[in-house]
């Protein structure tokens, strides 16, 4: 490995542990901010009401922003303007010890995993959360055909009831998908960064402070 790659991998390691808000190891708990305005799920992360949120930063400019308050959990995330910005959060249930994926890209839906292993997904089925998809924005002429075109450059919002999870911590992980890097346009940056969608013990805690 040459000079060059060693400075690449290193400024990428850094970037991946480091947080706006707070300086948190993603071996330990983080503490999500309190809001007193809802947040509003119109694919913009940079409202006046996400100014309060923690915030995580990881390589090629993506942002994601968490709040809470009593009813709900808020978390937006955000990448550049060439990028499609997809969703994956993942939460453990503390009571069934199921793990839940919610998806944003083009469509939303939820699955569960259980110890027959993941469901289908229940697309638009929407129990006790919500968000802003990846928009349609026409189609285009391609060599194989007309195909769907989707906007870039907005942010993928997610909002869940606290009522949905038991308890004041949650167990998560986080992916943000369709980031444009290093010659893709569609890479994958997870939060803890080696974190694995069917090992919880790879995820990070996150608390809501009462």
């Amino acid at each position: 490995m040459n000079p060059m790659q060693n400075m690449i991998k290193l400024l990428l390691l850094s970037t991946s542990l480091s947080f706006a808000a707070t300086e948190v190891n993603a071996s330990e708990t983080v503490t999500i901010n309190p809001t007193s305005k809802a947040g509003l799920l119109d694919g913009r992360c940079g409202n006046d009401e996400w100014d309060v949120a923690t915030k995580i930063e990881l390589p090629a400019q993506v942002s994601i922003y968490l709040m809470y308050d009593k009813d709900y959990f808020y978390l937006c995330a955000k990448g550049k303007a060439e990028d499609f910005t997809a969703l994956n959060l993942y939460v453990e249930h503390a009571e069934t010890r199921h793990l839940h994926q919610f998806h944003l890209s083009a469509q939303m839906g939820e699955r569960v995993r259980t110890d027959e292993g993941w469901g289908p997904s229940a697309t638009w089925d929407l129990k006790g959360y919500a968000g802003f998809w990846v928009p349609f924005f026409g189609t285009e002429n391609t060599e194989n055909g007309r195909r769907l075109k989707f906007a870039l450059g907005t942010h993928r919002q997610l909002q869940i009831s606290r009522k949905k999870f038991a308890g004041n911590t949650w167990n998560m992980m986080i992916g943000v998908g369709g980031i444009n890097h290093e010659e893709s346009d569609d890479v994958e940056f997870l939060y803890p960064e080696n974190a694995v969608d069917n090992d919880k013990a790879t995820w990070a805690k996150f608390s809501f402070p009462e």
